[in-house]
């Protein structure tokens, strides 16, 4: 999924998010661990890409570490 989402993101293909977001919904339905969503998601907020740490941007809070957003399917 890690992939999947570096490739959205190199060409800016939010349908590639999409199609990451969707297989790892129905891996978990189905018994299986994709991680957790940030090991395999970009960050919306701060463009912290998957794997890495959110950082501080005004306006937006974070919680544990993280944006919320990112974590939001």
């Amino acid at each position: 999924m890690r992939d999947v989402h570096r490739a959205a993101i190199r060409h800016r293909d939010d349908s590639l998010h999409q199609a990451a977001v969707e297989i790892s919904r129905m891996a978990r339905e189905l018994g299986h661990d994709p991680g957790s969503i940030e090991d395999w998601r970009a960050c919306p907020v701060c463009g912290a890409e998957p794997g890495a740490s959110c950082i501080r941007v005004p306006g937006h809070d974070m919680v544990g570490g993280m944006h919320p957003e990112r974590t939001r399917e």
